[in-house]
Parts: structure tokens; C-alpha cells; sequence
């Protein structure tokens, strides 16, 4: 595959990212609005609806193919990366619009890109919608304006392919052998209740992203791997209904990795997934994408494995009994009104035999005492971290 090399890509994304956008993530509907602009002259960018607080819904379209993908982001307002992915994607387009990567892709793909389904939870950086609703579960029921507008446009320009961008939690482990964050997961929704029901539409996206997964292995750290959700079937979800209805649909899970807590690192690795994937779809010309698929089933699954801390041999008391205890934190991000920025807010979720978990942070303090802010000899869960272990 001629066009494509991952590694040279790897290499210089630094020199075609949208370094406008701002390295939080947060990504409101003002930040929308600002980064489209940029590229009016290489894309038609057409208003399509309203969300229930009545902020435009938009659809950006760029190439001249007969492959149509159909892509779309922040139905999720607080899962960023996939937005600001794809915008470093198209300021590819713009920067190297006469190389020959990006001539191929425009003559034979049509990219329609929905790049805030969710404008409204994404003023405030919120999972759901203004009246609470998840439009990652309503796809049945199809109560919600904005999951109204995706299977509206959807079901119009009946694309080949679907890519489904989000983030997952820091919970994430490749397999549980060893400290292994997901820094990608991917999905092929399911289409029944039994874990071996193949649908073609399924077999094109797992074998899409087969494909994937193999040229993200060229470019992986040493730390990290990429993973795969289980087959579970969740009826109400918008991959799995869409997947059922025909449409083969890719999830694409920005994961997490040390240190990256501005998902600098993780927005990089999407982006080139992205670019691997719609590579695939085009040199096959949206045939037999099918091939692979079998391939998909040895992608390692992500395992609930993985906690921001842990404290490890803590000792605890009560009662004047003392106990030898793992204490493990999770962060807890959350959305300032006023200020509109966000905090850290780090809790305990677990206490007892955490040998089986892995953390982002870990300390080894055998013999250790828990001191708690208000002189509290044991911790409560849901206690921020406030105490000290001395």
C-alpha cells in the first residue's frame, strides 16, 4: 500500500496537527464555531438542525469519491479527542492538499463529518444531552433531537462505512497481565445476543479494523497497547442499531496513557487510526473490507483493571484493630460554571486486596498509617484525597 506510511506519518504529525486548538479538553460549541472557518474553502459546512437548547448541529463534507464515510463526534459533550482529531485531519487536507495521499483520498472518498452531535453537554463538558438523556442510548426510542438529526443524515446519504468517536475512562487495561493502558479501543457493534452472529456489515468493520490495529502496532510505545471491547450486546446503543440496520460502524475509543492528561498523546494516535482506516477503506475501494475480520478476534480485550492510584499496605485502624490494607483513587473531572474550566477531584474507590489492579501512580508504603483530615484512622469510600499516609 503505496500511499500510506504510518511510521513517516508518526513522525510528522507535529507538522500538520491543527495547533490552534487548545491543548484542554474541553471543546465548546464557541471553539466550533472558531475552528470551522479555517476550513470553509476546502469543505462545505451546512447547518443541519438544532439541539434542544436550539445551537446548530453541522455537517462538514470534504472529497469527491464515491465511497461516502460518515463520521461523527461529542455525542458525548465531554469525550473531546475525536473532534480534535479530525479537525487536525482536515488541516492535513488543507496543508497538503496537492500531495498525492491526500489527492487519492479526495477522489475516492466522501467524508461527512458530524463534529458535535451533543453542542449542548459540550458547553459544559457533560456525557449527556440538555434534557439528561445519553444519545448513546437512544437509538430505539429516538426521543432526542440530536440522535433524530445523526439517523436523519445517515439514513440520506446512506454511507459505506460509520466511524463512532469517543473517550473511555482511565479504567482501561490491555489484558491483566501487566500495567498496559488502553490507548485505543475499537468495537464492531453487535448485532444479537450471541457472541459468534457475524453480520456482513459486522465483518466489514471488524475487518477495518483489523487493519487498523495492525499498522497502530508499527507505531506503538513501549508502554500501551491497543484493545477491544466485548461482543456484549447493548440494544439501545447507537453502534449496535446502527450495525443491525446494515451500516458496518467503527467505535473508536481515545484511551489514556501516563502522564498525557491533556490527551496530547492520545489525540495523536487517533488521529493516525483515523487516517489508517479511511486508507483501507479507500485503496480497497469500500470492497471486500470483509477479508480480515477474523483478525479482529485477536485483538487483546480491555480489562476493568486499572486505577489513577493506589496506595499499597496502608496501615488502617478501628476499634484499636489494625488492618493491612490497598487503598485505591480515581479522578474525578468536573466542570466549573463559573470559571469554565475544570478541576481534579481524586476519591477513594476501593480499599482491601488490590493485588489485582494496576494504577497510573502506585506507592509501596508498607507499615504505613492513615491519617485522615479530621484525625479519622481509616478511610471512607468516596473520601478525597485529602489525608496522609505517614
Amino acid at each position: 500500500m503505496s500511499f500510506f506510511d504510518i511510521i513517516s506519518m508518526f513522525h510528522n504529525y507535529e507538522s500538520f496537527k491543527d495547533s490552534s486548538i487548545h491543548c484542554s479538553k474541553i471543546f465548546r460549541y464557541s471553539d466550533l464555531l472558531q475552528i470551522m472557518n479555517k476550513y470553509k474553502d476546502i469543505c462545505s459546512i451546512i447547518p443541519i438542525g438544532l439541539s434542544i437548547e436550539k445551537r446548530k448541529i453541522f455537517k462538514i463534507k470534504w472529497g469527491i469519491g464515491k465511497i461516502k464515510i460518515f463520521i461523527w463526534s461529542q455525542m458525548h459533550g465531554n469525550e473531546t479527542t475525536g473532534t480534535k482529531s479530525m479537525f487536525d485531519i482536515f488541516h492535513f487536507f488543507l496543508k497538503e492538499k496537492n500531495c498525492e495521499l491526500v489527492q487519492f483520498f479526495k477522489k475516492n472518498l466522501t467524508i461527512l463529518f458530524i463534529p458535535m452531535l451533543n453542542p449542548d453537554g459540550s458547553e459544559i463538558f457533560r456525557r449527556r444531552n440538555a434534557i439528561n438523556i445519553d444519545l448513546n442510548r437512544d437509538a430505539i426510542r429516538l426521543q432526542s433531537p440530536e440522535i433524530q438529526i445523526l439517523f436523519k443524515e445517515i439514513g440520506k446519504s446512506k454511507p459505506n462505512i460509520l466511524f463512532n468517536l469517543h473517550d473511555q475512562r482511565s479504567i482501561y487495561n490491555v489484558d491483566h497481565k501487566n500495567f498496559n493502558p488502553a490507548i485505543l479501543s475499537f468495537l464492531s457493534p453487535s448485532i444479537s445476543l450471541k457472541n459468534n452472529t457475524y453480520s456482513i456489515s459486522k465483518k466489514k468493520s471488524m475487518g477495518v479494523i483489523s487493519f487498523i490495529v495492525k499498522e497502530l502496532h508499527k507505531i506503538l510505545p513501549h508502554i500501551g497497547s491497543i484493545g477491544r471491547f466485548s461482543d456484549k450486546l447493548y440494544p439501545t446503543a447507537t453502534g449496535d442499531r446502527l450495525q443491525k440496520l446494515g451500516y458496518p460502524c467503527i467505535l473508536v475509543e481515545s484511551g489514556n496513557y501516563p502522564k498525557d492528561f491533556q490527551k496530547k498523546i492520545i489525540r495523536k494516535y487517533s488521529v493516525l487510526s483515523i487516517l489508517a482506516g479511511i486508507y483501507f477503506i479507500s485503496y480497497n475501494k469500500g470492497e471486500n473490507l470483509e477479508e480480515y475480520y477474523k483478525s479482529y478476534l485477536s485483538i487483546p480485550e480491555n480489562k476493568n483493571v486499572l486505577l489513577d492510584k493506589i496506595y499499597r499496605k496502608v496501615e488502617i485502624k478501628k476499634n484499636k484493630n489494625e488492618f493491612l490494607v490497598d487503598i485505591g483513587l480515581m479522578n474525578f473531572e468536573k466542570f466549573d460554571l463559573m470559571k469554565k474550566n475544570l478541576y481534579t477531584l481524586t476519591k477513594v474507590v476501593d480499599i482491601g486486596d488490590l493485588s489485582n489492579f494496576f494504577a497510573y501512580e502506585e506507592s509501596i508504603v508498607t507499615g504505613k498509617k492513615f491519617y485522615g483530615e479530621k484525625g479519622e484512622s481509616f478511610p471512607e469510600i468516596g473520601t478525597i484525597e485529602s489525608f496522609k499516609i505517614l
